[in-house]
């Protein structure tokens, strides 16, 4: 893991702008002094910050780019930067004549650049207040004040909070070598960990953090450049926060290796954790093709009531509900309905996609990705007709595809048959 700082540069445009974000002050200590006071005739003056206004958290040593505002025609003498850490005595950091200030027209305020870096020094969680006084040539003053809290730069690890080794769930349940282009991948992530987002009530030792403004995704195929992948916007306030970030294999992968990164933002702090290179394999194909039944009603053999997926065959009714991954569920007239006894899932098929050939030509990695994005449709096949196309989670595992051949219901007690075929890896 490793921090560096994320500078941008700031249209000249706007620094006038953001200084008119007003008497800011962050409410880190409530026993500061008001933001704002007067001293003699003079005229006026805001604070503000680039480029997103002033914050309640600062890293040390992190340069806080002060923006403040005044009328040019008021004749500014000097500038004057105090800071108050905790319950000491202020004292100057720094002191300057207007030097380059620039002017909106739009906004019609002068603002003068003032660099305030954060003490390197200061432990965490420390109230730091800062006063900017404004004097003018006729000796009157005008001074901004604003606090704030010493937060840690963000961090960022792979794995979850439990286990820094558990790092990617493949989404369609197959091995690492067996992705392919299009697939999902699940990458597990701690951003600021053990850390909170503000000041406890109660004293604590907890590491304050700063807000994480984005986390980012990147994918790197082959030794080529990162490419951004997508952006989880303000996803911690400074507290701790294991997710779970998809990724989608790119499809100029293929073939290839592909190395997949997460960048934490933080003001301009920031910090990379990057995944170990995966290799992009062909798509994984559902080559073994079988075929079964089950029957239903009071003179049903007791030997083709249920269905094994992995085993190829039917189980007895005395065996194991685990194996049964289908079984007749129920018959209601002409209809007969399917279900699974065990943790084996189904999804169906639209009937557009399966008339399109989907049952012959789609590959294991497309199934068991299609089951993820489903995964709230996932249910018993219910009642079911020929030319019905189920995608399967067996067992929670491997994914099939499996076809409704023929159903022959049960009529005045007869025994009722469902034949299917299915593909498996």
């Amino acid at each position: 893991m490793k921090i560096r700082f994320n500078f941008r540069p700031l249209p000249l445009r706007l620094w006038g702008l953001l200084a008119l974000a007003g008497l800011a002050a962050t409410a880190c200590d409530d026993k500061f002094d008001p933001p704002y006071e007067l001293t003699g005739d003079g005229g006026f003056s805001t604070i503000g910050a680039a480029p997103a206004g002033l914050q309640a958290k600062y890293a040390p040593g992190e340069v806080v780019n002060l923006l403040v505002g005044f009328n040019a025609a008021d004749r500014v003498r000097e500038f004057t930067v105090f800071q108050v850490v905790g319950r000491t005595d202020s004292a100057v950091v720094a002191t300057l004549p207007p030097t380059n200030p620039v002017f909106d027209t739009r906004a019609g305020i002068t603002a003068q650049p003032i660099p305030y870096r954060v003490p390197t020094n200061l432990a965490n969680q420390t109230a730091v207040r800062v006063d900017v006084t404004t004097t003018f040539e006729n000796g009157a003053m005008r001074r901004q004040r604003f606090t704030y809290n010493v937060a840690a730069a963000p961090t960022l690890r792979l794995g979850t909070t439990a286990s820094p080794t558990t790092i990617t769930t493949f989404r369609n349940n197959l091995a690492a070598t067996a992705q392919t282009t299009g697939d999902i991948i699940g990458y597990n992530l701690v951003l600021n960990e053990g850390g909170i987002g503000a000041i406890p009530t109660t004293p604590s030792t907890a590491t304050l953090f700063k807000n994480v403004d984005s986390l980012t995704t990147f994918y790197r195929i082959g030794t080529g450049a990162p490419v951004r992948a997508g952006v989880v916007r303000n996803p911690s306030t400074g507290v701790a926060n294991a997710r779970t970030v998809d990724v989608t294999v790119p499809s100029a992968a293929q073939g290839q290796t592909v190395t997949f990164l997460f960048t934490s933002y933080a003001g301009p702090y920031a910090v990379t954790a990057t995944a170990a290179p995966i290799t992009i394999a062909a798509p994984t194909s559902l080559g073994r093709v079988r075929t079964g039944r089950v029957t239903a009603g009071p003179n049903a053999p007791q030997d083709s009531a249920s269905y094994d997926l992995r085993l190829g065959a039917n189980v007895l009714n005395s065996a194991a509900a685990t194996t049964k991954d289908l079984f007749a569920s129920g018959i209601s007239g002409a209809t007969v309905s399917l279900a699974a006894a065990n943790t084996t899932t189904f999804y169906r098929i639209p009937v557009a996609t399966a008339a399109a050939g989907y049952y012959n030509t789609a590959s294991a990695n497309a199934v068991g990705t299609l089951l993820y994005q489903n995964a709230t449709g996932l249910a018993a096949p219910g009642p079911v007709a020929a030319g019905d196309l189920f995608a399967v989670r067996v067992r929670g595992a491997e994914p099939m595809l499996l076809r409704v051949v023929g159903v022959k219901p049960s009529t005045t007690g007869s025994t009722a048959r469902v034949l299917f075929e299915y593909r498996a890896i």
